[in-house]
């Protein structure tokens, strides 16, 4: 994996070859410290951004990883996986924190600025969840796999996208759907 910066012109600045398969996501930390990388073999190490320095290696997922998301106070990684759940883990240590058997499949999360959660999965669903780790919602089922999902920047709605493009948007505390974008 090579990382570049781009400003003025583009200059790689470390190339980075601990992965041993593709890697499916990858985030910097909000306050840009750290950088989380993970894998579909089930792979999840975070980085010093600056040095590109192993900080951490993540192990406890039995499947791929498709997506990560960091908190907005940079110290906690919430992970998805292949293997149905959505890990949270602590910045200081490593360890896992929060295991949440989130779908059949994980394939999405993130964080919103409080700390709730989102993830969408193979069993076309949405669900939040609140700062603890504990269910607040179920959306309707997407027709397809549940590929993205994210709050808007208040907090207050839910966007998911499926597979076959369809994007939907429900009011993160009633779960009625609000709107949708149509693949065509």
């Amino acid at each position: 994996m090579k990382i570049l910066v781009i400003e003025d012109n583009v200059e790689l600045l470390h190339d980075i070859k601990k992965h041993t398969d593709w890697v499916q996501a990858i985030e910097f930390s909000p306050d840009g410290i750290l950088l989380a990388t993970a894998d579909r073999s089930g792979g999840l190490l975070v980085w010093e951004a600056d040095t590109a320095r192993e900080y951490l290696n993540l192990v406890g997922h039995k499947g791929g990883i498709t997506d990560v998301s960091w908190r907005a106070d940079s110290n906690v990684l919430a992970s998805a996986s292949e293997d149905g759940t959505t890990k949270q883990w602590e910045m200081n240590d490593g360890r896992a924190i929060k295991s949440i058997s989130a779908h059949g499949g994980a394939l999405s999360v993130e964080y919103t600025h409080d700390g709730r959660l989102v993830t969408g999965g193979r069993d076309r669903t949405t669900k939040t969840w609140n700062a603890a780790g504990a269910a607040l919602k179920t959306l309707p089922a997407m027709n397809e796999l549940a590929l993205e999902v994210s709050f808007t920047h208040d907090g207050k709605r839910v966007v998911a996208g499926d597979w076959s493009g369809d994007v939907r948007m429900w009011d993160a505390e009633t779960a009625e759907q609000v709107g949708t974008l149509p693949p065509n």
